[in-house]
């Protein structure tokens, strides 16, 4: 920090509300979930606050540099002087962090965020005195699980019986491999590599030479329209050129509007063959024969079907919990999630106009309301029936990684000492925990 700069003296901020460690300002989202705010106050005497002034005074000496002094000799009155508004500013802001957690921790206040200032009152030569909200986490009343009761259809749970031929089917198609053609036209199902270069006719712009691959499926979109139907039958080597008149909303948007013209060239052609179940296509997926893959393919099946199975049961569970329990929730907590939940999604987000912005948004937030809802009342039943992961538990754990990824123990266990992810396994391990809990106390009925 440049200490030098701006040695004018300027007055303390009273009226700017801001969230403790940051310069934006957040009153508005207190206000608004003002349901779950708590608010307090705290201060600071005048001697405390001088005693703190002095020794960031005595810090701010020991680095600069001031005209008619050698550096760390200037003398801690003129460094007051000068850089007055500097360390009032400083001391405030930590002496507000350190005391608003200081009151949270003492008073056990169940935060959902960071505190807030919405005011400091702080006179000429004296301490000062701060006005904080929080946002707070909500009262959750618990309905009697063992009351509950979710209705699953029968044939949900049922599930499909294992059909040999088909996931073996399933699985060679899974695995299929490009392999070049020669000697016939594309037909469904190529893989077909492109060269093509498109102009503008009207203002005669080229757009660069490339290469791209299309996949000759009847519903696939590519940029150029059209592109399956001129496709089909074509052969290596043949080159052709199209035109397109494009909408205003063309895939591509420098085309919007425009006829293009397309000039094609078919450089390679590829199908998708699947593999052999031969001793190659078994040595790949670390098997030694037919019997071993079919029995892993039944296995894995069975897994996935119970798993959906499960999966089934929890969404009906947390459908019902959610239905049957209400309270506000923090809007911090929401906007947290809506942000994750949006960071996730890879692909850009093109909106036609402000209403479909809007709408999205009020999706998102709708989503994630439900999302921290059930995280809520999820973690209030660990709390209130003393759920938690033991040691034993997790070393149970390390034992069926081990197992189920063929390696020793101790590989596990450095894996996640060494990449830190051992509060990620508890976390895993809690919530099976709590599935496993609310499965066995809500009543499940097949209908």
């Amino acid at each position: 920090m440049d200490h030098e700069k701006d040695s004018q003296e300027q007055p303390v901020n009273e009226k700017m509300p801001h969230k403790i460690g940051s310069d934006q300002p957040e009153v508005d989202k207190i206000k608004d979930a003002n349901l779950l705010v708590q608010r307090f106050q705290i201060s600071m005497a005048v001697e405390d606050f001088d005693r703190e002034i002095n020794a960031l005074a005595v810090q701010y000496s020991q680095k600069m540099k001031m005209p008619g002094f050698r550096q760390g000799k200037v003398p801690i009155e003129v460094v007051k002087k000068v850089h007055k508004q500097a360390l009032q500013e400083e001391i405030i802001q930590q002496a507000v962090s350190k005391l608003a957690f200081e009151r949270i921790e003492k008073d056990k206040i169940n935060i959902a965020s960071e505190p807030v200032v919405e005011k400091i009152e702080h006179p000429d030569g004296q301490g000062f005195v701060a006005d904080i909200a929080v946002e707070v986490l909500p009262d959750i009343q618990l309905p009697d699980l063992e009351k509950l009761q979710v209705k699953i259809p029968r044939s949900a749970l049922k599930g499909e019986p294992f059909d040999e031929a088909k996931q073996i089917s399933l699985i060679l198609e899974a695995n299929k491999k490009s392999q070049p053609v020669q000697g016939r036209p594309i037909q469904d199902d190529d893989l077909v590599l492109l060269l093509a270069q498109s102009t503008d006719l009207a203002s005669k712009r080229k757009w660069p030479r490339q290469e791209s691959y299309f996949m000759m499926k009847k519903e696939n979109k590519a940029e150029i329209s059209d592109l399956y139907e001129e496709l089909l039958g074509k052969k290596i080597g043949d080159k052709f050129s199209i035109q397109r008149t494009y909408p205003a909303n063309a895939a591509k948007k420098a085309w919007n509007g425009k006829k293009i013209e397309h000039q094609l060239d078919v450089k390679s052609i590829f199908e998708l063959k699947k593999p052999e179940l031969d001793e190659n296509f078994l040595k790949s997926l670390g098997l030694k024969s037919v019997e071993d893959f079919k029995s892993k393919l039944k296995e894995e099946y069975e897994h996935r079907q119970t798993h959906q199975k499960e999966e089934q049961i929890l969404d009906k569970i947390y459908e019902q919990l959610l239905a049957s329990s209400s309270f506000p929730v923090p809007r911090s907590l929401v906007e947290q999630e809506a942000a994750r939940q949006l960071t996730k999604n890879k692909r850009p987000l093109n909106f036609k106009n402000e209403e479909e912005k809007a709408k999205l948004k009020e999706m998102l937030l709708s989503q994630a309301e439900q999302s921290v809802r059930l995280s809520l009342i999820l973690e209030q039943i660990r709390q209130q029936y003393h759920l938690d992961v033991s040691n034993e538990d997790i070393e149970k754990e390390f034992a069926h990684l081990a197992k189920h990824h063929s390696l020793p123990e101790k590989e596990i266990k450095k894996y996640y000492q060494e990449n830190k992810k051992l509060d990620e396994l508890k976390d895993h391990l809690i919530s099976i925990k709590i599935n496993e809990f609310i499965k066995d106390k809500i009543k499940i009925k097949e209908v």
